[in-house]
């Protein structure tokens, strides 16, 4: 019943959309034409805000985050359009209207930056633009990091209230963790794709730098456009759109560390264009970790000194080509696409360092073909359409079957009992349909609306060679959702705002133990069947062109994922009485972006406020083999401040800094307890205490310097400079047990420096880095530590044809 409603709810509103379009043709002025089109910059991206105006008239307007204008009731008969802005070359096109007729002029092209003798006035970047948007949200310029070592995710660290904490060296598990939210409640999308069916091994961890222009990190409200239920935001990585280059690269490191990264694309005049990225990963992953030696036959603890990891290989290879045709008539692009990717990685720890593994091995393998299409002006002017489809086929292996038990030294002793976590040789087949469909319209030239659907049909099923007959892998699993959200954006010069609703729908078929322990024990099937609707505002408003303020509000849901209610068959514990989680989200922020001649500074203050509501939350079972599951808390609450400082000189230097307080509390004065031996309301004795294995206070800061034409003419020496603070802060909750007993994760301090050579450019360059300087403990997820100092080298060659 509820998909029926949607199906219904969606044709009224396409129905809607096109007869607007029809009235506005139909009010048409006699003797009047309209004139439309898109602003693009070289890399054929949306340029917004600048001028379209009617040479010698005063009929003109402003471009919307689309790149689009429209202006209506101009006359008949032989016209020149001026595009222009500040710090943009003016752009002048002839044009013909006709009475009566809807005009689409071809693509404009602006180009950034007017040099004016000795004073050069700088035009704003895509990034730029994109800040500038109503949301909360921090952009990262990737093109300023190709040179850079370290993967995607390394670099998300240096965006303010952002922690990307690691489970270990290259390849290991990693948590994304924005104002409070992290794991599942942070989405991440490739260009507006939801990455949740890549699988493990194409992820941020193993993609290289050079395959994205920009990420922009959204904290809290999220563009309709995106589809998603996100709870704290959303990550979402901007491929390069350049028609026709290559960008290999290959870095060498520590540990036996390699790097192989080949992006590419080829646009030929005629429309046809491929695009390919390419990434291999290889670390054997064998650094010093300073750990206690445990006696295998007694159990108890000889010596604490520092060992080397000695089962912790880790490989991925991935692919993804994507051909077609764009610029034409009937399409802005049409283009089918293929990931191909695998990761292989022994399992040296458990979910804490106290168990040491030296057999446990995981392998994922991924193949997913997709389309992608959109059109701006289909049909009608004014009506845009992207569509994504995609077929996942995601494969895990998990092996587990050695009667030993091992230490940090390496040795080990023969058990009674198979398997060193638990005993398994499984294979599970996760099989995913997933589509996206955006309907954009512009109502005027200051007002459009958005409809987005996004849909997703899961299923599961798990084989187990030395299980063939455990009970809860006999049946199949099936996870679906639907998230349908409307949305109404207002443009104008000063300001903009952003109104949206939501409606999410969940059902899962799951199967649950009863009755464990008792002679009843046994399995059932559970069906949970979820409708919830959503809503949210944005706004910005420039108090003055260099001082910008925002407000931003939802109430948001996010809906389990299969690995939250299935588990991964390993280390995770299923649960399939997982419920939705909410939250009601505020920000509110200030920032400021002046340049004073060749001097530029920036500053950004936000205060953040999230309010949840059965938040998932990630909890480990510290027994003698500890395990992983996620559960719903009653009442969260976060109250933050982050906060960031920069200032650049020229191109030639720069120098910034960042911090993030969050107040994480556990807001839920009692706990009911149901399903269980003992039924009932009990007092929480962690009530307004800050949860655990969270950073509360953390902070970055860089320095960078460039010197052009040192040596040789188009050369550039690059010395960079960076420094990443944690505050220290318990491993579990602090209002349990005695205040000695507690567990801490220390303060952190630790320095990264770079040093690179460029030629010809940048076609050539190499970057030498040395990660951790100063060889400090350093640590993430339930004291699990981290590499020591590091040093890699990165050789890149670059071309492109313009």
């Amino acid at each position: 019943m509820g998909q029926q409603s949607n199906r219904v709810w969606l044709l009224m509103i396409t129905i809607f959309f096109l007869g607007i379009s029809s009235m506005n043709a139909e009010n048409q002025l006699p003797g009047k034409g309209t004139v439309t089109g898109r602003v693009v910059d070289k890399q054929n991206q949306p340029y917004f805000p600048v001028t379209v105006l009617i040479e010698g008239t005063s009929n003109g307007v402003y471009t919307n985050e689309e790149g689009m204008y429209k202006l209506t009731d101009v006359s008949a008969g032989s016209h020149v359009l001026v595009v222009s802005g500040v710090g943009l070359k003016a752009e002048k096109v002839s044009v013909q209207v006709v009475a009566g007729q809807v005009l689409r002029v071809p693509d404009i092209e602006v180009v950034d930056g007017v040099d004016l003798g000795e004073v050069t006035v700088i035009g704003k970047s895509q990034a730029r633009r994109q800040q500038e948007l109503a949301y909360a949200i921090s952009v990262l310029d990737i093109k300023k990091a190709y040179s850079t070592v370290a993967p995607l995710n390394k670099l998300l660290n240096n965006v303010s209230s952002v922690r990307v904490r690691e489970d270990g060296g290259v390849g290991s598990s990693y948590n994304f963790s924005m104002n409070g939210f992290s794991g599942n409640q942070v989405k991440f999308f490739l260009d507006g794709i939801p990455m949740d069916n890549f699988g493990t091994s194409f992820n941020l961890g193993n993609i290289s730098v050079n395959m994205a222009e920009r990420v922009d990190v959204y904290k809290g409200v999220l563009p309709v456009s995106l589809g998603a239920d996100a709870l704290g935001g959303a990550v979402n990585i901007i491929s390069r759109k350049d028609a026709n280059y290559l960008d290999a690269s290959y870095s060498i490191g520590s540990f036996n560390t390699h790097r192989v990264s080949v992006n590419g694309a080829y646009t030929n005049k005629k429309g046809f264009t491929v695009r390919a990225n390419a990434f291999y990963n290889y670390s054997d992953n064998n650094y010093k970790v300073y750990v206690p030696i445990v006696d295998l036959n007694s159990g108890q603890t000889v010596d604490t000194h520092w060992a080397e990891r000695f089962y912790d290989n880790y490989q991925s290879a991935g692919v993804k080509v994507e051909t077609g045709i764009v610029n034409k008539p009937f399409a802005d692009y049409l283009l089918f696409g293929l990931i191909a990717s695998g990761n292989g990685k022994d399992v040296q720890t458990g979910v804490t360092m106290d168990n040491v593994y030296g057999g446990v091995r995981t392998e994922s393998q991924s193949l997913i073909p997709s389309v992608r299409y959109k059109k701006d002006d289909l049909f009608v002017e004014g009506l845009s359409v992207s569509l994504y489809g995609a077929y996942s086929m995601v494969n895990t292996n998990n092996l587990d079957t050695l009667a030993r038990r091992y230490n940090w030294a390496g040795e080990y002793i023969t058990t009674n009992s198979k398997g060193e976590r638990y005993y398994t040789d499984s294979k599970i087949e996760n099989r995913e349909w997933l589509g996206n469909a955006t309907i954009s319209y512009m109502l005027n030239n200051h007002q459009s609306v958005t409809l987005n659907n996004m849909f997703s049909s899961m299923s599961r099923e798990v084989s187990d060679k030395v299980r063939p007959d455990d009970p809860s892998n006999l049946y199949p699993q099936d996870l679906t959702k639907n998230i349908t959200g409307l949305g109404w954006q207002v443009n104008y010069d000063r300001w903009n705002a952003n109104v949206f609703g939501k409606m999410y729908y969940s059902n899962s078929t799951a199967y649950k133990l009863i009755d464990q322990y008792q002679p009843t024990e046994h399995w059932t099937q559970l069906v949970t069947d979820q409708t919830n609707f959503g809503y949210g505002a944005a706004f910005t408003y420039f108090l003055f062109p260099f001082l910008q303020a925002k407000l931003s509000y939802e109430q948001a849901y996010r809906l389990p994922e299969s690995s939250e209610i299935f588990g991964d068959g390993l280390m995770q514990q299923r649960n399939p009485d997982l419920r939705p989680e909410s939250s009601r989200n505020l920000n509110v922020g200030l920032s400021f972006d002046h340049r004073f001649g060749k001097h530029r500074l920036s500053a950004e203050g936000n205060y953040i406020y999230r309010n949840a509501k059965d938040f998932i939350h990630k909890s480990v079972v510290l027994t003698s083999n500890p395990t992983a599951g996620y559960e719903n808390m009653g009442k969260v609450l976060t109250n933050g401040f982050e906060g960031t400082l920069r200032y650049e000189y020229k191109e030639m230097w720069h120098v910034g800094a960042g911090f993030t307080f969050q107040d994480i509390i556990d807001n839920a004065p009692y706990i009911k307890t149901t399903g269980s031996y003992v039924d009932g309301i009990t007092e929480n004795y962690s009530y307004k205490y800050r949860l655990p294995n969270i950073p509360y206070l953390f902070g970055h800061g860089d320095a960078g310097v460039r010197f052009k034409d040192l040596g040789w003419k188009r050369t550039e020496l690059m010395l960079d400079y960076s420094l990443n603070y944690v505050h220290d802060y318990y491993l579990a909750f602090p209002g349990l047990g005695a205040k000695p007993t507690k567990k801490i994760i220390p303060e952190q301090l630790s320095h990264d420096v770079s040093l690179g050579y460029s030629l010809a450019d940048g076609k050539y360059s190499i970057m030498i880095e040395c990660t951790n300087l100063t060889n400090e403990k350093l640590y993430d997820n339930y004291l699990l530590q981290k590499p020591g100092r590091a040093f890699n080298v990165k050789f890149r060659y670059f071309f492109s044809k313009k």
